[in-house]
C-alpha cells in the first residue's frame, strides 16, 4: 500500500509542480515535503475513494510551493522515482487538476520527461 501512495503522490505533484506560478517565493521544496502534500490524495489515486477537499488543498500547496523550475523538476523526478514503487490510475491522475482547479499546462502521463 505505501508503493500505491507513493506514486500516486508523484502524479500529482508533476501535474500541480509544472503548471503553477506561485505568487510568494519560497525556500526549495524537498522529496519528502512534496509528498506530504499530496498523502490526502492517496486513496483517490489509488483508485479505492473519491477525491476530498484536503487532498485538493495539498495539490493546490504543492503547485504553489514549486516556485522555480529548478524546484519543479526537483519535486517531477522525486515524484516520478516514487511512482515506480506504487500503482497509480492514471485516469484519475489525469483528472485530479480539473477536480482540484490545478492548472497543468502539459499532459499528465507516468512517463513525463521533468527535463522538458
Amino acid at each position: 500500500m505505501a508503493g500505491y501512495s507513493s506514486k500516486c503522490l508523484v502524479v500529482l505533484a508533476v501535474l500541480a509542480l509544472i503548471s503553477f506560478s506561485p505568487l510568494v517565493p519560497a525556500e526549495a521544496i524537498s522529496c519528502t515535503q512534496a509528498l506530504e502534500f499530496l498523502m490526502p490524495c492517496q486513496s483517490y489515486l489509488l483508485g479505492l475513494g473519491g477525491i476530498n477537499p484536503s487532498c485538493c488543498v495539498g495539490a493546490q500547496s504543492l503547485a504553489a510551493a514549486a516556485v522555480s523550475p529548478t524546484d519543479r523538476k526537483s519535486v517531477c523526478q522525486c515524484l516520478k522515482q516514487v511512482a515506480t514503487l506504487a500503482t497509480v490510475d492514471e485516469d484519475y491522475a489525469k483528472q485530479l487538476p480539473q477536480l482540484c482547479n490545478v492548472d497543468v499546462p502539459i499532459p499528465l502521463q507516468l512517463n513525463i520527461n521533468c527535463d522538458a
